[in-house]
């Protein structure tokens, strides 16, 4: 299991709906898993979990190849919330702020699948695995690319605060931000 895995959209909806019957470091496997490790090296990092519990996950389509699910991710993107109305999906002071900031510094030219992809590896390596952790909960609860965007903001002045200006610059290059 030495791939590099990365959630399907069945996945995604998993974490959201919890359907299938997966023991906690299974569901915590997926949670964390994206494609900035291989598959072994996720396992090592959650307790308890065993390549058995990645086994599960790819058996039941909860995760996939690294190049597998990119595609049918960007195939499937979630459209369950209209474009008028994805911007008000984000609560909070953020929320308003990013309502009220120009659209170019709220918009990013990376697809869904990539911001998903990608966002949770930057807050790892930036913030550490228990922040990134952190992140990946709130990547989870964004709808739609809005709401990634969203998260995407919020990451950049995360880190900004954390690590300052320079490293903030290097996290908006990578994810396309003005």
């Amino acid at each position: 299991m030495a791939d590099r895995y990365t959630k399907t959209d069945t996945g995604r909806d998993e974490i959201r709906a919890r359907v299938h019957a997966l023991t906690r470091t299974a569901r915590n496997l997926l949670l964390i898993i994206d494609a900035s490790k291989a598959g072994d090296q996720w396992i090592a990092l959650v307790r308890g979990a065993t390549a058995d519990d990645l086994r599960t996950l790819f058996d039941a389509g909860l995760v996939a190849p690294f190049g597998a699910a990119a595609v049918a991710s960007v195939q499937a993107a979630p459209t369950s919330i209209p474009p008028e109305q994805a911007g008000t999906a984000t609560a909070g002071a953020s929320g308003a702020a990013a309502e009220s900031a120009p659209a170019s510094a709220t918009t990013t030219a990376l697809s869904y699948s990539d911001l998903y992809d990608l966002l949770p590896s930057l807050a790892k390596e930036h913030l550490g695995l228990l922040k990134g952790y952190r992140w990946a909960l709130a990547i989870e609860r964004a709808s739609g690319l809005a709401g990634l965007q969203q998260v995407a903001n919020d990451l950049v002045a995360e880190v900004e605060r954390v690590k300052g200006p320079a490293v903030a610059r290097s996290v908006k290059r990578a994810l396309l931000l003005p």
